[in-house]
């Protein structure tokens, strides 16, 4: 059903990293590799989003954000998160750059999972994202 992506791979840059840190007044972390976990704030989901939409940002620092944005959802205790405007845009900038999130909706889509119920719970929304992409992503057999 679902593709597998790996071959996409793609990770936040230190460079994004600290471009956004002092944009978007995150504070900077030792641990580099996990930053757009560390930073993420369900608080700040809404700041998240304007930015990504009106910042002149790169495509590392674009990709950076949503990595934050995307573990800022998934650390919400409110999962009704999932059934308003905020999420719709999120998806909506996710398929309007889909070559640059690809990995991420592939990731994030727990596609090894057969039972949705122990996947992320962006996954239902990130699947249906992939099942719409993955073809023109996979690798040519």
């Amino acid at each position: 059903m679902f593709v597998d992506l790996e071959h996409q791979w793609r990770c936040p840059t230190s460079e994004a990293m600290h471009a956004l840190a002092k944009q978007l007044d995150l504070p900077p972390t030792p641990l580099a590799y996990e930053w757009h976990y560390a930073v993420a704030d369900p608080a700040r989901i809404e700041d998240f989003v304007v930015a990504y939409e009106n910042l002149s940002l790169s495509d590392d620092e674009r990709f950076t954000l949503m990595e934050v944005i995307l573990n800022s959802v998934i650390d919400a205790a409110d999962t009704t998160i999932l059934e308003g405007h905020v999420w719709e845009n999120i998806l909506i900038l996710i398929e309007n750059n889909i070559a640059l999130h690809i990995y991420s909706v592939w990731y994030y889509s727990s596609a090894e999972q057969e039972n949705i119920a122990d996947a992320w719970c962006i996954a239902p929304g990130m699947r249906k994202i992939l099942l719409q992409h993955q073809d023109k992503f996979a690798q040519p057999r």
